[in-house]
């Protein structure tokens, strides 16, 4: 706020009205408040993300030994360098059988998948989640112009993200990681969280709505993925890597001698996005040029009901995630021979360890398409949940579910529609991927039944439907916390079931993670009691969450 009143007893022989004293804060300090505020807003979730990460892969170093004692385990990770399949799923691979190739090359794969996301929440949060809830037309109302508000915004995601390096370099050096080397991939990290925060940035300045923008980011990181699966092609030339961010840090080991050119990339790719999104900044609030301009018609189209307008939502954001799902699912299925012809030649011991890791079978097409699915594409049906659980408590945060309760619509009906909408979406993606991985890998010259491939698909629902409910409850409950605690526990779930066997963490901590139980299908049999027992407490949590929601009050932002 620009000004403060405050009032003050009238003098001797003044009026009776009281009169106030106004206080003008200056644009500098109105400036360092706001920037405080965002720090404030991002400061949970940084927290956990940087604790999370820097902690799992300072892990990740300590223990190398056990993890690769004998040097026919060393040979066997070595055997991976070059190989397009493990570089399509885990980004270039540089002396994996070293200590510093190894947790590069873990942190090349699933974690810069994960920081990525950081960034991209914590800059559509800010921006454009901020704005859809009001928060932004207070600040907006004072001395800080709409470029100075924007960059408290952006100095405050700078922060948190210079913090994150500075924890991953001094922890995983402490734990024994070479300091040159920790302290690049820790600097590295934080570029790639800001890289994609800045595309974020940029977006919310483009996009009319927050899931909008999200939608926006989450499609150019599928490019930027994708690319990095073009590049681990074999006749692929080199230079691809150096088409996406997630090439660049597979470049961070010292042998390349490429650091310089990696954080010149970074240092100039984020420099030109956040430039832009500076020019763009100087807008209306609320106006956007992608999901604003729709025609009145477009707008006023008749949606039949409240199915109707749960089907319009729910379709779109399932018909965006089918897309990129199927196409992932094609791009890695198209590598299936290449991958099981490494393990073919493989000798025994070298084998008796990856299954020791909990890859079956890797010798055989259906072992391969039970790592691609387990590995990659169970946390995103998961994580399209999430989504789901978020875009339900949207409809509250902004008052529009006010429109539907006024009417004949029960606060139950809605809840119950809404959630079997998602459900039906969940079911929806993993029967596709199922049929693009099999036809994928029909057109590849492999033999994998589709009755194998759809059950696979089907692998990836009990685990998804289990969040969603659990996404429910925290509605019904803690409603402001529904988008934050549901991308968590899917996040720390995935990375626990993923790094704790490399931590030798106990076993009744792991179990903790429903990924941990689904069965690496089909080259394994469906675990149906398991499958069974997550939609039971899926069922029940979101049975609890709507008897929550039935007697709460309605939240706003």
């Amino acid at each position: 706020m620009a000004t403060q009143l405050s009032p003050r007893r009238p003098t001797s022989g003044a009026a009776d009205t009281p009169s106030v004293v106004v206080t003008t804060r200056s644009p500098a300090g109105a400036w360092w408040r706001a920037y405080r505020h965002h720090l404030r807003l991002l400061r949970n979730t940084a927290i956990a993300w940087t604790v999370a990460l820097a902690g799992l892969g300072a892990g990740v170093v300590a223990t190398f030994e056990d993890r690769l004692p004998t040097e026919a385990a060393r040979a066997a990770a070595a055997a991976t360098e070059g190989v397009p399949a493990f570089e399509a799923l885990l980004g270039r691979f540089v002396r994996p059988d070293s200590l510093e190739g190894f947790v590069l090359s873990r942190w090349t794969g699933v974690f810069a998948i994960v920081v990525a996301v950081w960034g991209m929440l914590a800059a559509t949060k800010l921006l454009r989640g901020a704005e859809e809830a009001g928060h932004t037309e207070p600040l907006r109302a004072g001395v800080l112009s709409p470029h100075g508000l924007l960059g408290a915004a952006v100095a405050a995601m700078l922060t948190w993200f210079a913090l994150f390096a500075v924890a991953v370099g001094a922890t995983h050096s402490a734990a024994g990681m070479d300091a040159a080397t920790a302290w690049a991939l820790g600097s590295a990290m934080g570029l790639l969280a800001t890289t994609i925060a800045a595309v974020g940035t940029l977006v919310s300045q483009v996009a009319a709505t927050r899931r909008r923008a999200t939608q926006l980011v989450g499609t150019v990181l599928g490019v930027l993925l994708a690319v990095r699966v073009l590049a681990a092609a074999t006749t692929t030339p080199d230079w691809v890597w150096w088409a996406t961010p997630f090439g660049w840090i597979g470049f961070l080991h010292e042998i390349d001698e490429a650091r310089t050119a990696v954080f010149t990339g970074f240092a100039v790719l984020v420099v030109l996005l956040f430039a832009a999104a500076f020019v763009v900044g100087r807008r209306d609030l609320h106006a956007g040029i992608v999901g604003g301009t729709e025609p009145a018609a477009a707008r006023a189209r008749p949606v039949g009901g409240q199915l109707g307008l749960t089907a319009r939502t729910t379709g779109a954001s399932m018909a965006g995630w089918a897309g990129v799902l199927a196409a992932a699912a094609f791009v890695f299925s198209a590598l299936t021979d290449d991958f099981v012809a490494v393990f073919v030649d493989m000798d025994a011991e070298a084998a008796a360890i990856y299954e020791q890791m909990g890859y079956v079978a890797l010798d055989t097409h259906e072992g391969y398409v039970a790592i691609v699915l387990g590995f990659f594409f169970v946390v995103g049906v998961a994580l399209f949940s999430a989504v789901q659980a978020a875009a339900i408590r949207e409809e509250e945060a902004s008052w529009r579910i006010e429109h539907l309760l006024a009417r004949p619509v029960g606060r139950v009906r809605w809840l119950v529609t809404r959630t079997l909408a998602a459900a039906i979406g969940v079911v929806v993606l993993g029967v596709v991927v199922g049929v693009v991985v099999w036809a994928a890998t029909a057109l590849g010259g492999a033999t994998l039944a589709f009755s194998d491939a759809l059950l696979a698909g089907v692998n990836l629902m009990p685990a998804a439907l289990l969040f969603l409910g659990l996404g429910i409850l925290v509605f019904g409950l803690a409603p402001r916390l529904t988008a934050p605690l549901t991308f968590g526990l899917v996040i720390a779930t995935y990375l626990l079931d993923f790094v704790g066997p490399l931590l030798e963490l106990p076993d009744g901590l792991l179990d903790v993670s429903p990924f941990r139980h689904l069965a690496a299908v089909p080259a394994s049999d469906l675990d149906v009691i398991a499958a069974l027992i997550m939609l039971a407490i899926g069922t029940l949590a979101a049975l609890a969450g709507g008897a929550a929601f039935r007697y709460r009050d309605l939240k706003e932002a």
